[in-house]
C-alpha cells in the first residue's frame, strides 16, 4: 500500500475576498494497486466542503472501485477514507457528484482517493466546492 502525492497537492488553496471557492486535484495513475492512497489536494482547518465531483477515465478492469474521503495532515482521529464517495465503479469512464451533508474539517486535511477492487491506470480529477470558515 503506497501513498501517492498528486502534483496538485502543491497548489495553494486561496479564496480571496470571497470565502467560497473550488479546489482541483488531479492524478495520472499508473498501475496503482489495491490499498494505494492518493493525496489529491490539501485544504485548511475550518474549511467546509459543500460538494464534490469526481471525473475519471476507465481506471481498471472487473471490480475496480475508488473511495474518496479525507485524511488529517497531523494524524488526528476522525479521518474518513470514504466520506464523500464509497465504491465508485471506475470500470467505465464517467463522473459522479457528491451526495453527502456538508463536512467541516477540524484540522488541515488531504482529500484522498483510495484504490480498491483491482489495479488502476488513468486520469482522475476531483473538484471540491468549499468555503473557508476559519479555525
Amino acid at each position: 500500500m503506497a501513498t501517492i502525492n498528486a502534483l496538485t497537492l502543491q497548489d495553494v488553496q486561496y479564496s480571496g475576498d470571497s470565502p467560497a471557492a473550488y479546489a482541483h486535484g488531479q492524478v495520472e495513475l499508473s498501475s496503482a494497486q489495491i490499498g494505494d492512497k492518493v493525496r489529491l489536494v490539501k485544504l485548511y482547518a475550518g474549511t467546509k466542503i459543500y460538494d464534490m465531483q469526481a471525473v475519471f477515465d476507465v481506471l481498471g478492469g472487473v471490480g475496480a472501485v475508488l473511495d474518496i474521503g479525507f485524511e488529517y495532515v497531523n494524524g488526528e482521529a476522525g479521518s474518513t477514507a470514504n466520506a464523500f464517495f464509497n465504491d465508485i465503479d471506475v470500470t467505465a469512464a464517467g463522473s459522479r457528484r457528491g451526495a453527502f451533508a456538508p463536512v467541516t474539517l477540524a484540522y488541515d486535511a488531504y482529500i484522498t482517493a483510495t484504490v480498491a477492487g483491482a489495479a488502476q491506470t488513468g486520469t482522475l480529477d476531483v473538484i471540491v466546492s468549499f468555503e473557508f470558515k476559519g479555525k
